[in-house]
């Protein structure tokens, strides 16, 4: 889903903040350079945070975690 992928920082929490680009065949959920974090990562230490969308993918509630994206 996701490509080029950089980590960049990490939360006192400990889950890791990146850069990364969605493939190709993922555009819907984004173009271009994004920055955000690992679903699997957060689920790990804040679960209440990562839900399954109607597509079948985990997201992320960046205002649980207290992360602004812009």
């Amino acid at each position: 889903m996701k490509e080029n992928i950089v980590r960049v920082g990490e939360r006192p929490a400990g889950f890791g903040l990146y850069l990364f680009d969605y493939k190709a065949e993922f555009s819907e959920f984004g173009a271009g350079r994004q920055f955000g974090v690992m679903a699997d990562e957060v689920e790990a230490i804040v679960p209440e945070a990562v839900t399954v969308g109607s597509h079948g993918f985990r997201m992320v509630n960046y205002a649980l975690l207290g992360i602004t994206r812009h």
